[in-house]
């Protein structure tokens, strides 16, 4: 006589395509006689037809091509931006560099001999120089960034005391000059250093994607 475990480990077997120790004769006979082995084969049956359903419904598990696509095409758009706002910013600093020495220029044409206006021509030209090298070396815009702000910020202040003590002509390419050599430094730098900037950002924000 078998038991229920016999049976049903035959009935288990069977369902997963396996060979069982019984004869399937001995086992149909013995469910059909069975309430509690018949139970089991039912119960059995419908979790496999259960199981099947979710493979079927599972979704593909090799995802590594749709997500390295997804990431060549965000970095694609992100390499096009960055080159924009390089070739805009070093076209920028190219035509600055240039009006720094043309402004130069014209302040020896205009001053002489003078040792003051000499000086201020050489720095006028180093500025220009700079400028120049920052196109080529983006990575160097932070120091001269700071000798271009100092600079700005120093004329913006004497023009306002000049203004208001009435001391003097109030020259606008004092101000302007160096304001837009700021703009264009800033704008280089943030196209070429400002993806990193907000990688770093969404990561301390919890949101590295």
């Amino acid at each position: 006589m078998v038991s229920h475990e016999e049976v049903q480990a035959a009935l288990s077997a069977r369902i997963d395509g396996e060979k069982a120790e019984l004869d399937d004769a001995i086992v149909d006979a013995h469910v059909s006689g069975c309430a509690e082995c018949r139970a089991f084969l039912d119960r059995s049956l419908a979790l496999s037809q259960s199981l099947g359903g979710d493979s079927a419904m599972a979704p593909p598990q090799d995802l590594s091509a749709a997500i390295l696509a997804g990431v060549d095409n965000e970095w694609r758009r992100f390499a096009r931006r960055r080159e924009l706002g390089m070739g805009v910013g070093r076209v920028m600093l190219g035509v600055m560099a240039v009006v720094w020495v043309l402004w130069a220029v014209r302040l020896i044409l205009s001053g002489g001999e003078e040792p003051i206006v000499a000086s201020a021509a050489s720095v006028r030209f180093g500025v220009a120089l700079a400028l120049g090298f920052t196109a080529w070396r983006p990575q160097q815009i932070p120091g001269v960034v700071l000798i271009v702000g100092t600079m700005f910020t120093f004329t913006v202040g004497f023009a306002v005391r000049d203004f208001v003590l009435g001391t003097g002509a109030f020259e606008l390419a004092g101000v302007l000059i160096p304001l837009l050599s700021l703009v264009a430094l800033v704008w280089t730098w943030v196209a070429d250093r400002g993806g990193a900037w907000r990688r770093a950002w969404q990561m301390l924000d919890a949101r590295p994607y």
